[in-house]
């Protein structure tokens, strides 16, 4: 059994996950000298190589990176390749997150959504992908979704008869399982787009007709890549925006609790980022109007 057969057996990775993983085992690998076998390679030489993926990579990327270490050091010992674990629970400490900024408001959001033209400049394909990534956006805007979470949708999370969605607990992201509403304009949108658009959009990317995903990927497209898109052309900072924006109006109108499970947050600490961004605004604001 090899590092990617293992991971199979112990995680529910995706085959494009498992691949980016034998390439960042690949990467690390890459630093050792001819006389150094990076099966065996001790404790203070790895922490050499992380000096050197400073340099290259982002604390969250390298984090990312360490966890594929961090696994691939479990392997060989369940393997009795070696008997103790070089870099257990190891992790490079990430900058204290700035607060919240660029909330938009829900005419902004709803202005967003509407705007957001389903027509391409040069018609036929371009139609298709349009079409797609409205339905994303939509379910950025009005249910706060990560693209994370959008990602992994599939087509039985979707009852329109009952305009809702469900977030399951499948999901490969850290949030709870939870049931939202959809509003009526995205209704339209994704009947259209399930009925029409989606069967066009396999057909193009030529990937297995067969797939239950809300939204089929091909080969060589990543989900990021789509998000980009729309960050460029709805003139974004961060599509991060999108989901703060929703959370930050669902604080305005339910009880925390409420925005809790809205947001699938496992833990009301992490609203508090929400709150500090509050007060930051009233102190602007009482700056501004009442400077004595």
């Amino acid at each position: 059994m090899n590092f990617k057969e293992y991971l199979k057996t112990q995680k529910r990775y995706s085959e494009r996950t498992l691949n980016e993983k034998e390439k960042q085992l690949q990467n690390w690998q890459q630093y050792c000298g001819n006389n150094q076998a990076f099966e065996t390679i001790t404790t203070t030489e790895l922490l050499k190589i992380v000096e050197l993926q400073k340099r290259k990579y982002k604390a969250q990327t390298l984090n990312n990176h360490l966890l594929t270490i961090e696994q691939y050091f479990f392997y060989l010992i369940e393997k009795g390749i070696r008997k103790e674990h070089p870099l257990k629970n190891f992790r490079i400490k990430t900058e204290k997150k700035p607060l919240i900024k660029g909330l938009l408001t829900e005419e902004e959001l709803n202005k967003l959504y509407e705007n957001y033209p389903t027509k391409g400049h040069y018609g036929g394909q371009f139609d298709v992908y349009k079409q797609r990534n409205k339905v994303i956006l939509g379910l950025m805007v009005y249910q706060g979704l990560s693209s994370g979470s959008i990602a992994q949708i599939e087509l039985k999370d979707i009852d329109l008869d009952k305009g809702s969605i469900y977030i399951s607990e499948r999901l490969k992201t850290r949030l709870n399982p939870r049931n939202l509403p959809l509003e009526a304009v995205q209704i339209m949108e994704l009947n259209h787009y399930l009925t029409q658009t989606r069967n066009k959009l396999l057909e193009l990317i030529k990937t297995d007709a067969g797939t239950t995903k809300l939204i089929p990927l091909g080969d060589k497209t990543w989900f990021s890549s789509i998000t980009k898109n729309i960050k460029k052309q709805t003139g974004l900072q961060e599509i991060q925006q999108l989901r703060n924006s929703r959370i930050a109006l669902w604080l305005k109108q339910y009880n925390v609790r409420v925005v809790q499970y809205k947001a699938g947050y496992k833990r009301l600490l992490s609203l508090e980022q929400f709150k500090q961004d509050e007060l930051e605004s009233l102190k602007q604001a009482v700056a501004k109007y009442h400077p004595f």
